[in-house]
């Protein structure tokens, strides 16, 4: 088989893509009251005599998997009604800007954590969906779908009890979002092909030579056969 080199050699592609037409970061705050009822059936009542040291905390979760949502992950949005043109002035030029509304669903765990008696617990509640309305100006035109993702998510809850029993629980979540219009295309553009780079092999390192005392020894030349004499400072 013949080696050919693809160093500087260029062809004309033609790429699938997602173009993103407009991209914004939206925040959002929310507070809603959870009642013990969302929470599924807990193994132990976080508010019981027993227990101690409770503290609860949450985080969002995959509603595929269940596993906590990784960093940046998309979400599952729903759009409402009918994209509206609005007209803006932005940067002195007249632009046509389309606004979107729509739903997107949060899947929210809470676990809780304590003492019950001498004995530590943790225990995770069942998913908690919430949805939040959103509405949004883009460049979005037909054809255009939205892409969102949790770019930053802060989520706090605070337990209320009453006479030994879970009442409800306060859920404070603040939701940093990435939303983008985007269409698949295809574009063209003229590119370079790739080389592997050369594979890193480990050498023998070259053998050291431990330095030596030529005065001592062997001696320098034309003074063999005398001897040393140590100076005593006179």
């Amino acid at each position: 088989m013949q080696e050919q080199s693809l160093r500087g050699a260029q062809e004309l592609l033609c790429i699938n893509a997602e173009k993103v037409y407009d991209w914004v970061i939206l925040q959002q705050d929310l507070n809603q009251t959870i009642l013990p009822a969302a929470l599924g059936t807990l193994p132990i009542n976080p508010c019981g005599p027993t227990v101690s040291e409770l503290t609860a905390t949450c985080y969002l979760v995959d509603p595929v998997t269940g596993n906590p949502l990784p960093p940046n992950a998309e979400i599952p949005i729903t759009e409402v009604g009918e994209r509206e043109d609005r007209q803006f002035v932005v940067n002195g030029a007249l632009v046509t800007l389309q606004r979107v509304s729509f739903v997107k669903t949060l899947n929210v765990v809470i676990e809780f954590r304590g003492i019950d008696g001498t004995t530590p617990f943790v225990m995770v509640s069942d998913e908690i969906p919430i949805d939040i309305p959103e509405s949004v100006f883009l460049c979005a035109p037909e054809g255009t779908r939205l892409v969102v993702r949790v770019s930053d998510v802060d989520c706090n809850v605070s337990v209320n009890c009453i006479s030994g029993a879970i009442e409800s629980v306060d859920l404070f979540l603040n939701v940093c979002q990435s939303v983008q219009s985007v269409a698949d295309v295809t574009i063209e553009l003229v590119a370079d092909f790739c080389e592997p780079r050369d594979i890193l092999t480990e050498q023998c390192p070259t053998p050291a030579i431990p330095p030596q005392c030529p005065v001592v020894f062997p001696g320098i030349i034309g003074n063999a056969g005398q001897t040393t004499s140590q100076t005593n400072g006179e």
